[in-house]
């Protein structure tokens, strides 16, 4: 007797074995507070523009040593280097920095000022390079850890590095 395997049979079987076993991995209860990693809904940025470039991007590695203010630093080399497009990407350790909360119901460009008046280490620092009223613009936000523990976040008006800051620029535009 010859027994002929139905492939179409048994993909359609495993296939519902798997569902069932996810079903039930779905089922179980979760605490307060917890959620599964639910899928993404697509279509919620229906406003989102997007602008590709296929130009190869040129990496600045910088080192700032105690005392240098970091923004200086960064708006200094955009100007002398001509770069007019650019993603920024940095850590390090900080004496103080001044960071700021932009609050656009009181106006534009007004910022409620987080001084840090302590050793704090830069965790995450990311930014951009752009071209405002004609000259490169260094644009960025900082996450501070605090010696105890806390974090404080915002938009970078000075960070003054202690004992080294280390800054990427990766430049898609300039001279």
């Amino acid at each position: 007797m010859q027994h002929r395997v139905n492939r179409n049979a048994i993909a359609a079987w495993a296939g519902l074995a798997f569902l069932g076993a996810m079903a039930a991995t779905l089922a179980q209860s979760l605490p307060d507070g917890y959620v599964r990693n639910p899928p993404v809904e697509p279509g919620l940025a229906p406003n989102m523009s997007v602008a590709e470039s296929d130009t190869v991007a040129h990496t600045y590695e910088i080192r700032f040593s105690p005392g240098d203010e970091i923004l200086s630093g960064l708006t200094d080399l955009a100007k002398a280097e001509g770069i007019t497009a650019a993603q920024v990407t940095g850590l390090g350790g900080l004496s103080s920095a001044l960071l700021a909360f932009g609050d656009p119901s009181i106006g534009e460009y007004v910022f409620k000022l987080l001084p840090v008046e302590e050793k704090s280490e830069l965790v995450s620092l990311v930014g951009t390079v752009s071209l405002r009223d004609g000259e490169p613009s260094v644009h960025l936000h900082a996450v501070l850890a605090l010696s105890d523990g806390s974090t404080v976040g915002g938009h970078v008006l000075e960070l003054h590095a202690n004992p080294v800051a280390e800054v990427t620029i990766l430049a898609t535009s300039h001279d």
